[in-house]
């Protein structure tokens, strides 16, 4: 049987990459195809590898950078899946098969172990092509050290072995299960034995290891050299040995190093392939199953519910009193809100806020905690910029689902502009309330950093007035663009939104440019009307916060003329869009 699945294998993959290739013949996969190559080209190919150099500093050796932060810190989260599979995951042992391989091989006169042999070579389709492209990234890293063969080769072996533990680690759980320990014993047997394994190393780590002192965090090479202590000092270097044999060939710095580690992690690796295939468990009730849930969710998934499948809606506290007569689009937002879930509700969202500035004004009052509100102070402005670009575009799901009721919605006595304001309104609510949260949360930390807390947090409150004004109207401009792409490209965003492979990229690379090229035509206009009063008010006032919150108002009120504009003009195009021949069967 191994040649008939290997041939089934090769077939199956020549099949596809004929359909896709036999697709190019339409312009928009072509152009999209030609873009993502023209991507893979300049990012991987091109550019030259990042040479950065490792922080100097006493004791640090640079050859070492990578081991020191990204061996220790793969380690433990691969230590920490493991314990989720063991501890946390309550999957049957089932195996992932098509309804097609279902029909077909299960029926046929073949061994599980057969089964289990086809289930690992489709697999590794899938890992091989992720190293691949997994270590095309991490070869641009120079510190890492290494090449692309060796970081190709610890990447297949790093998911190899990740696959067969997960599919050992279910057939596990299978077979605790027929002895009668159920998915809460299990938990509370081995979730008790973490819990002792975790207090035992705490104790022994207190008693033999030495609390950081302040020259062990003076810097961040102090603070890696203090971190890397901690984890060599058994028994903590022994629980994560394993790790560190699979994971040191693709940390490697040479080839030497590469062939010396090579042989405990195929070690590690075998030993899990022995383990996989010589478990007699039975998987074929659960992974028939599992092909008619996974069949199931793809129906649904094309159908517009990109949850997974249709599920019984379950009744819910609506978020605020909806009248019988009122806006139209708050109407849309009352519903949106429902479907978000009660987390983004007014009175829950406001709860959440008032405990987040109340911790950040706790951790502002205590001198000790500077380093704390450094770091949160670091990581607000980048995931507030990554909200704010990233949010509208995964907003593009509400678009999905406008369009596959459309024919409903167009049965509405509204006007089009009514439609698209209410269907932007519920993204431009969420994504403003969570950069304002996040804007608040900059300006405590601002303040209390400086050492001024009450001028600075005057400054700081106009400076988070005036980028609070501009959010609403950014977003609403950022999040019409994905409704002004499905009226006037339907079939190009259904082909991006439900395909995959270079093309699907490519595509999706054309929209996010149009992302950006919208936000610098919007901006501009805003910038140039905020210069004006932002120069004037510091001329006659001298004081730069209160020209930036002038300037701030300015802007806020030229972006919202564009979105207004936005809006009347999407509505004339929902107004004129035809169901039957836009709309993509």
């Amino acid at each position: 049987m191994t040649g008939a699945l290997v041939y089934l294998q090769l077939t199956s993959l020549r099949n596809a990459v004929g359909q896709r290739v036999g697709r190019l013949r339409q312009p928009r996969y072509l152009i999209a195809t030609l873009i993502g190559l023209a991507y893979f080209y300049f990012f991987f190919f091109r550019r030259q590898p990042y040479r950065g150099a490792a922080p100097g500093g006493p004791g640090v050796a640079p050859v070492n950078f990578g081991l020191l932060i990204g061996l220790s810190t793969a380690a433990l989260l691969m230590a920490g899946r493991i314990l989720y599979l063991w501890v946390f995951s309550a999957e049957r042992a089932a195996l992932a098969f098509s309804e097609a391989e279902v029909a077909f091989l299960f029926q046929a006169p073949v061994s599980r172990r057969v089964l289990v042999h086809f289930k690992l070579l489709k697999s590794q389709l899938r890992i091989l092509f992720s190293a691949v492209l997994f270590s095309l990234i991490s070869a641009r890293f120079g510190f890492l050290g290494g090449n692309g063969w060796t970081h190709a080769a610890g990447w297949w072996i790093l998911l190899s072995t990740l696959e067969l533990h997960a599919i050992g680690a279910s057939f596990a759980r299978e077979r605790l299960l027929d002895f009668g320990l159920n998915p809460a014993r299990r938990r509370a047997l081995f979730g008790g034995a973490l819990a002792l394994l975790v207090a035992g190393t705490w104790w022994w780590l207190r008693r033999n290891v030495q609390a950081p002192a302040a020259a062990d965090l003076a810097g961040p090479e102090a603070i890696i050299h203090y971190f890397e202590g901690v984890l060599a000092a058994p028994p903590l270097s022994w629980l994560l040995a394993p790790f560190h044999w699979i994971l040191r060939p693709f940390f490697a710095p040479d080839l030497g190093a590469f062939l010396r580690d090579l042989g405990p992690a195929l070690l590690v690796l075998g030993a899990h392939y022995l383990w996989v295939i010589r478990a007699d468990v039975a998987f074929e009730e659960a992974s028939i199953e599992l092909s008619r849930r996974r069949a199931e969710r793809v129906a649904a998934m094309r159908s517009g519910d990109w949850r997974g499948q249709h599920r019984p809606a379950r009744r819910r506290r609506e978020p605020f009193s909806l009248r019988p007569r009122g806006p139209a689009p708050l109407a849309f937002l009352w519903r949106n809100l429902i479907s978000a879930g009660p987390w983004f509700y007014p009175r829950n969202w406001m709860l959440l806020s008032a405990g987040v500035l109340g911790v950040m004004i706790w951790l502002a009052a205590n001198p000790a905690y500077r380093t704390v509100l450094a770091v949160v102070q670091g990581a607000a402005v980048p995931v507030g910029f990554w909200v704010l670009i990233a949010g509208p575009i995964l907003m593009r799901r509400e678009v999905r689902l406008m369009m596959q009721r459309l024919d409903v919605i167009k049965t509405y006595p509204l006007r089009g502009w009514q439609v698209v304001l209410g269907e932007i309104l519920a993204p431009m609510v969420l994504i403003t309330a969570a950069e304002w949260l996040l804007l608040a949360v900059v300006a405590v930390a601002t303040a209390a950093l400086t050492g001024e807390f009450a001028s600075t947090a005057l400054r700081s409150s106009l400076g988070l007035i005036g980028a609070g004004l501009l959010v609403p109207p950014v977003v609403g401009l950022m999040t019409g663009i994905p409704f002004a792409a499905t009226l006037y490209f339907p079939t190009w965003i259904s082909a991006a939104n439900q395909g995959s492979g270079v093309d699907a990229m490519g595509q999706r690379l054309i929209f996010a440019g149009g992302y950006l090229v919208v936000l610098i035509v919007a901006l501009l206009p805003a910038a140039l009307a905020a210069a004006l009063p932002y120069f004037i008010v510091l001329w006659l006032v001298e004081t730069q916060a209160i020209a930036l919150l002038a300037g701030a108002v300015a802007a806020s009120l030229v972006l919202a003329a564009e979105l207004a504009a936005v809006i009347w003009w999407l509505g004339g195009r929902y107004e004129r869009f035809d169901l039957s021949t836009e709309l993509p069967q």
